[in-house]
């Protein structure tokens, strides 16, 4: 239970603009596969 606590509003926030992040890197160095640049899409 004191592991659940000590995740913080920060933490998924962070976890949040990583992925946001990820999925924009995607998008723009994929343009020509259509499956991958739905796939960040999705993640977006």
């Amino acid at each position: 239970m004191n592991a659940v606590s000590a995740i913080g509003l920060g933490h998924f926030l962070s976890l949040g603009a990583a992925l946001f992040a990820l999925s924009i890197i995607g998008i723009f160095l994929n343009r020509k596969n259509l499956i991958v640049l739905l796939m960040a899409i999705e993640l977006m």
